[in-house]
């Protein structure tokens, strides 16, 4: 089970990605280096839902922190675009807000998983 959540998390969190990148989320966040610091950014965020799922998959042992970082990690869309930020001009759509609350709600449940 912990393994559909992670897939799902991440896919959430890719989705809203490829919407960052739309929108130029660099602008609304104010983040140095515009699309080349965004894209930078996103190396080691990548690597780690990658090499992430090999570790739950390959090593239990890893499981739990990598699961609560990757779970946390679901809720971070959620925090900044509905809570911190919440531009309303800014991740509107439905299908926006299927993908942020969709990663939160996921991102919880293995969070959940990963503890218990």
């Amino acid at each position: 089970m912990m393994v559909l959540f992670y897939v799902l998390t991440a896919t959430f969190l890719l989705l809203h990605e490829i919407e960052s990148g739309y929108v130029k989320e660099w602008e609304i966040l104010r983040l140095p280096g515009e699309i080349t610091g965004f894209l930078l950014m996103h190396i080691p965020i990548l690597f780690a839902l990658f090499y992430g799922f090999y570790g739950i998959v390959e090593h239990p042992g890893a499981r739990t922190p990598i699961g609560v970082a990757i779970g946390l990690g679901g809720l971070l869309p959620w925090l900044v675009h509905k809570v911190v930020v919440n531009k309303r001009e800014y991740f509107s759509s439905a299908v926006s807000n299927v993908i942020i609350y969709g990663s939160a709600v996921s991102g919880l449940v293995l969070v959940v998983l990963a503890v218990v």
